[in-house]
């Protein structure tokens, strides 16, 4: 399956073929990621940074803002705006830290609950995609190597 947009499907083979900077295939992904989420999320108003958000409340036991962006690597200032849409839109809410009245604790509503299953299929039908014509030991490995450019990243 090719999420990528048919106008993009023309032009990408022979661009992605050609170019010899990582850090622009990894732009390339990126934006293609971007526009995918955008897509499929649309009609909730999300867009990938709520996904992460709703999938970090989902695995975690009422997560704080901050530790979501710890756990994401994402911006403070990022996350704290999209909880507040995520919030507006009934998806989560938040709940004062009864040892820590300073932190809230974030959960998903009942219509939070309710998307769960379409996110994950759209995650899933993703990461599905980026590794369609990989073997299982060639997917495990270009999955490690993309940890380590991760982590070498993370350096600066």
């Amino acid at each position: 399956m090719c999420i990528m947009e048919s106008s993009d499907n023309e032009m990408a083979p022979q661009w992605i073929q050609e170019i010899e900077q990582p850090a622009a295939l990894i732009s390339y992904i990126y934006r293609t990621c971007q526009r995918y989420f955008a897509k499929e999320l649309s009609r909730y108003h999300l867009g990938w940074g709520h996904f992460a958000i709703l999938m970090a409340v989902n695995e975690m036991e009422g997560p704080s803002q901050d530790s979501i962006a710890l756990s994401r690597g994402f911006d403070k200032t990022m996350v704290a705006k999209s909880v507040l849409q995520l919030e507006k839109e009934g998806f989560v809410h938040r709940v004062t830290d009864v040892k820590d009245r300073r932190i809230k604790r974030l959960f998903l509503t009942e219509k939070g609950k309710s998307i769960l299953p379409e996110l994950l299929q759209v995650g899933l039908t993703l990461n599905r995609s980026m590794f369609a014509d990989f073997d299982e030991n060639v997917s495990a490995q270009t999955l490690a190597d993309l940890r380590r450019i991760a982590f070498n990243v993370s350096k600066f």
